[in-house]
């Protein structure tokens, strides 16, 4: 069973290291889609925090905004994180609601607006 974790990101910034790309699937290099048929996209970014960094790679449905670029300050809405195995090997992957760049009011301070979700601290 795999379980959705939600992750609260009013303590970190995200900025945008690759622009986003098509997620594609493994074996037919076709675009995956969500259950309501959206598109996926996938984006690297960089998770800053009060203890370090680490960058992420994040997948979200639909096409991406306008705007975003490598460099860039961006807001990331609905993070999750799944845990999973194949075979004898595990990880974790990451999926968003929403990515969007950040406003010039928030990027000056460089932390997501408090959503009010509770989640996880890392």
């Amino acid at each position: 069973m795999k379980i959705q974790l939600p992750i609260d990101t009013s303590a970190v910034s995200f900025i945008d290291v690759m622009p986003p790309e098509p997620f594609l699937d493994g074996h037919t290099k076709q675009q995956k889609a969500d259950a309501n048929g959206e598109p996926l996209y996938s984006v690297e970014l960089v998770c800053i925090g009060t203890e370090g960094d680490e960058i992420l790679s994040v997948t979200f449905p639909g096409p991406p905004p306008a705007g975003i670029c490598q460099g860039m300050p961006v807001r990331v809405t609905g993070l999750m994180v799944t845990g999973g195995a194949i075979g004898d090997r595990f990880g974790l992957t990451f999926r968003a609601t929403d990515i969007e760049p950040l406003s010039a009011a928030d990027a000056e301070t460089g932390r997501q607006p408090s959503s009010g979700a509770a989640g996880l601290n890392r």
